[in-house]
This record gives C-alpha cells, sequence and structure tokens, in this order.
C-alpha cells in the first residue's frame, strides 16, 4: 500500500506539474490571469469519515511496515543493500541510464530480479489493503480522495491532528512493561 499510496502521491504530484506547466503558458499568453488568485477546491470529509480514514490508516500502517521488513528482506537475500536498491530505483523512476550509475551488472540483475519479487508482493497485498478499507466502509477512490485533501488543505490536517490528540488523551497510561 506504501507503494500505492506513493505511486498515487507521484501520479497526482506529476499531473499538478503538468497543470502548472499548462497554467505557465496560459499566463504567459495572458498577463490578466496572473492577478487573479488561485483556490484550492476543496473535499468535504465529515468528522465520521475522517475518524474512519484515520482507524483504516493505522491498520493499514501496520500491514505496511510488516510488507516492508519482507521487502527489505528480498532486497538483501539478492545481495544488495536497501540503499543500492534504492539508488538504481530512482535513476530508473527518473529515466536516468544506469550506465551512469555507479553499479556492478551484477547489482542490476539482482536488482531486476528483487523489484520482480516485490511487485508480486505487492500484487498479493493489494486485495488485504483493499479489505481493510472495506472494512470500513470506505472506498479505494474515496480513501485517496481524501489522502490527498488531507496533503493540500491545512484545515484538514488540523482537523485530523485534533482529532489525534483526542484520541490519545482518551487512551489510558500504558504501564511499562519490564
Amino acid at each position: 500500500m506504501y507503494k500505492l499510496l506513493t505511486a498515487i502521491v507521484f501520479a497526482f504530484a506529476f499531473m499538478a506539474c503538468q497543470g502548472d506547466s499548462a497554467q505557465d503558458q496560459t499566463m504567459e499568453q495572458d498577463p490578466m490571469q496572473q492577478q487573479q488568485p488561485q483556490q484550492q477546491p476543496t473535499t468535504e470529509v465529515s468528522d465520521e469519515e475522517l475518524q474512519d480514514f484515520l482507524e483504516v490508516s493505522s491498520e493499514l500502517q501496520e500491514v505496511q511496515m510488516g510488507s516492508q521488513q519482507e521487502m527489505i528482506t528480498v532486497v538483501e537475500e539478492e545481495g544488495l543493500s536497501v540503499d543500492k536498491y534504492n539508488q538504481i530505483a530512482q535513476a530508473e523512476q527518473a529515466g536516468q541510464s544506469t550506465d551512469e550509475l555507479d553499479v556492478s551488472s551484477d547489482d542490476l540483475d539482482n536488482y531486476e530480479r528483487a523489484s520482480q519479487q516485490i511487485a508480486e508482493m505487492e500484487q498479493e497485498l493489494e486485495p488485504q489493503l483493499e479489505s481493510i478499507i472495506a472494512s470500513h466502509g470506505m472506498d479505494m477512490d474515496r480513501f485517496q480522495e481524501i489522502n490527498m485533501a488531507l496533503q493540500q488543505d491545512p484545515v484538514l490536517q488540523e482537523r485530523i491532528q485534533q482529532m489525534m490528540q483526542s484520541e490519545m488523551q482518551q487512551q489510558p497510561a500504558q504501564p511499562d512493561e519490564y
């Protein structure tokens, strides 16, 4: 889910950049548009939906942490460090030639094998994550919509922070275990 959400964030960021680019071209043609402030569209999110989003996010984070550890194990079993794997992945995502990287052909082969295994793991994980979301009466599209709204709307960010603080204050203090 982490990669799924990350991919969604990157996709929206990419679309936003494309939109800005088109807007910049339009502004160059019509200077009057530069004076008009841009308003972010707001997504209406009820307190109940926001609470469900918090609960879903918490469950997804637990699952994601477990799967992330499994993915790290796959990378290491293929003879790569996580740093080396990420270096190759970032270069690939940026469209950079592998010739420009300081990696061996063995590293590239190991990267390919690890990436294939990770892709399979993510495909197996996706239905589980969607099930968690659905168990809270939310569909994937709505979850993603709220997630994007949280990244763009400071008022919504404040609401969710207040909910989290309130939730933390209501939880009884857990005694330290020795």
